[in-house]
């Protein structure tokens, strides 16, 4: 009999292990992982924004656009004193046609001097001299055309158009007012060069890089944006990275505020899952060991988990979580599936 004793204990004491292991239900990581839908402060920007200045001198003389009013590229914001120089360009067409004059004078001269001087009726030196007054006139005709294009540009800075659509940001001066080279005229701000600016934490960055869809909210009012680009520049305080984002519809108007939104794609562990054992946080996990083997928990530490909070991590999306029991167990307790779970892999 006493041969006997030792496989009853055994049987006994494997008995007694299977009825110790804890009924616990589990779920695949990727059956329970989220994402989150961030947020981050931004403002419309627009990318040019000017103050015209005069560059001559000249009176005002009308200024038929306000403060706040919506320009098209090329409209005219502010005329100038045209009088003195439609004047000078006048006096420069006149010098022009003065030196055209010569210059047909100068050519017939040099024609002719080239006709007898094969003859001998004119001699080499009044050659020379009828070839050099004509390269004279053609030069003093290119000056004189110089001259009048100088004339016309400054008589076209007497009208000063918007370089692109814009609104009207401040009228600098009166209509009246003598303005000097680089005196402020008007303040003007694009409106259709704009960005969306923000400034996100540097673990938000490669979330909003593999997002879809960002939005920028404003009120009630919804707009998709894309993603232009990410400064490589890290503010010291905030400890942010500088993003910037295009509108892909009408969008806002430059010095609007609000919020992007975005849903980051990646993974994130619920924060019922993270429990604290010991002095870490970690998440107990299915262990199976060998195929005979009994099941039981296993602990994996979370370094960067947060107590209550969700916890962003790339897991096995078939790694097998414990969900229900998990509160009363410790590493290494011999769990059992209940049977509704008895037949995951």
């Amino acid at each position: 009999m006493a041969l006997f004793r030792i496989p009853i204990v055994l049987s006994a004491f494997l008995m007694a292990s299977v009825h110790a292991a804890e009924p616990v239900s589990v779920v695949r990581f990727a059956d329970i992982a989220v994402n989150q839908v961030r947020q981050a402060s931004a403002r419309v920007e627009s990318l040019d924004r000017a103050v015209l200045a005069s560059e001559l001198t000249a009176r005002v003389i009308d200024i038929p656009v306000r403060v706040g009013e919506r320009v098209d590229r090329g409209a005219l914001l502010l005329q100038l004193d045209r009088a003195d120089y439609e004047l000078q360009r006048d006096a420069a067409r006149a010098r022009l046609d003065l030196a055209s004059a010569a210059l047909d004078m100068a050519q017939l001269r040099a024609e002719r001097a080239r006709r007898l001087a094969p003859e001998r009726f004119v001699s080499d030196d009044q050659l020379l001299e009828a070839e050099t007054r004509l390269r004279q006139a053609q030069a003093e005709r290119a000056a004189a055309e110089v001259d009048l294009a100088r004339a016309e540009l400054m008589l076209g800075r007497t009208t000063v158009t918007s370089p692109y659509e814009a609104v009207i940001a401040a009228r600098l001066i009166g209509v009246g007012a003598l303005a000097a080279p680089a005196t402020p005229l008007l303040e003007i701000v694009a409106t259709d060069a704009r960005e969306v600016v923000a400034g996100l934490a540097v673990d938000q960055v490669e979330g909003l890089r593999q997002a879809s869809d960002p939005e920028l909210l404003i009120g009630s009012e919804r707009h998709p944006l894309r993603l232009l680009r990410v400064s490589p520049i890290i503010t010291p305080g905030a400890r942010q990275r500088e993003v910037r984002l295009e509108f892909l519809g009408e969008g806002a108007p430059p010095g609007s505020e609000g919020e992007i939104e975005w849903l980051d794609p990646r993974p994130v562990l619920p924060a019922r899952f993270i429990q604290r054992r010991g002095n870490e946080l970690g998440v107990l996990v299915l262990a199976t060991g060998d195929a005979s083997g009994p099941m039981s928990a296993a602990w994996l530490a979370l370094p960067g988990a947060d107590a209550g909070r969700g916890l962003q991590i790339e897991l096995d999306p078939d790694l097998r979580l414990i969900d229900r029991g998990r509160e009363r167990l410790q590493p290494g307790d011999p769990v059992r599936l209940e049977s509704a779970d008895a037949s995951l892999p």
